[in-house]
């Protein structure tokens, strides 16, 4: 797509896409901005993943083609009443991440590179690798100490090379920026590149399929926000294009301690928690974030890891095993505040259980 620019979400200054440009020369996150086109109501007979919706992604038919590994609609099961579970975890690599790495791969063979370098805990690397192994492309990967090893397992079988920077996910986001300027290829962060979200948007697409219409309110565990972005920029383009009236009520679920969008980071300083995928002290899209956040009229909700523990155990108990970080939105629901409208809540299982087991008791 030759329309497509990105556009400094501080300064408004464009910039040509390309794989160098992750950020603006100001600081400041990037956005993608694109003419998309309408999406047809009716979308039968279309195949399932990401070019379902090719009118609102701004990426190449074939390119996402090339990296295809069979995404299906996620399930959205029922659970109590007026309340679903959008069961990512079914993605191929077991988790969202999925869906923007496809879009990261995608947009690495549209520029012709053929390494990829991203900073993980686990998640977003093993899709990443998984994708970029499906298109032939080379991967490497750099983990904090301490990431999950079922997670660097995936990985590895993957094909990816693994780095382990000493330190925090901060430490190894510096070291993958490091490896990119000295040997070249694609910065591809679920944190920092917009086109991550290209991908994720397509979760609000699949649940207003799947419901037939927008719920009222969505829950998920957030870190980097890269779904909860994603989510946003999804049912924000079906308002426009008339399929919804309003965007869903969003609620960010973060762990006691390491919640960096209500300031407590007050054991960031300590072990990780049980929730890892989220634990990120600061998110380079913070503030896009909280904007989202208060726009849809959502909340921020806070879990502690016996909250986490609890909910993991009721979940499998119902036959549905995550991992914990995914959990955690389920624990959020008893939070939820009393006062808001009736209406459908879809809660964000994004991880399954093989990701980080609990022993059971």
């Amino acid at each position: 797509m030759n329309d497509r620019r990105y556009a400094c979400t501080l300064c408004g200054v464009l910039y040509e896409v390309t794989a160098g440009r992750i950020v603006c020369d100001c600081g400041g996150p990037l956005r993608l901005v694109a003419d998309f086109a309408v999406l047809p109501e009716n979308l039968y007979g279309r195949p399932f993943g990401l070019t379902r919706y090719m009118e609102a992604i701004a990426l190449d038919e074939s390119a996402l083609m090339a990296c295809d590994l069979g995404m299906s609609m996620s399930p959205l099961l029922p659970m109590e009443e007026s309340i679903f579970v959008k069961c990512d975890y079914r993605l191929p690599s077991g988790s969202f991440k999925d869906r923007g790495a496809a879009a990261l791969v995608a947009l690495a063979i549209e520029l012709g590179e053929t390494k990829l370098v991203v900073d993980s805990s686990g998640n977003a690397a093993a899709a990443l690798s998984a994708h970029a192994a499906r298109a032939g492309l080379n991967v490497t990967v750099v983990v904090p100490t301490g990431a999950p090893e079922g997670k660097l397992v995936q990985i590895r079988a993957y094909g990816s090379d693994v780095e382990i920077a000493p330190g925090t996910r901060a430490d190894a986001g510096r070291l993958a920026r490091k490896i990119v300027s000295e040997v070249g290829g694609l910065y591809a962060s679920h944190g920092q590149n917009p086109f991550f979200l290209e991908g994720t948007k397509t979760w609000a697409f699949e649940v207003w399929e799947q419901l037939g219409e927008c719920p009222a309110t969505v829950v998920m565990p957030v870190g980097s926000g890269s779904l909860l972005l994603g989510v946003h920029a999804g049912f924000s383009y079906l308002r426009r294009i008339g399929r919804c009236s309003e965007i869903p009520r969003l609620v960010a679920v973060q762990s006691r301690g390491w919640a960096a969008l209500t300031g407590d980071l007050s054991r960031a300083d300590g072990p990780t928690p049980l929730t890892d995928g989220i634990a990120i002290a600061n998110p380079f899209r913070k503030q896009e974030i909280l904007d989202a956040v208060a726009e849809s009229g959502g909340a921020v909700v806070v879990v502690d890891d016996e909250d986490v523990i609890g909910a993991y155990g009721r979940l499998a108990m119902s036959g549905i095993w995550v991992e914990p970080t995914a959990a955690a939105a389920w624990a959020a629901l008893e939070r939820l505040p009393d006062n808001w409208p009736p209406g459908p809540i879809v809660v964000n299982l994004g991880g399954a259980g093989y990701k980080k087991p609990i022993a059971s008791s």
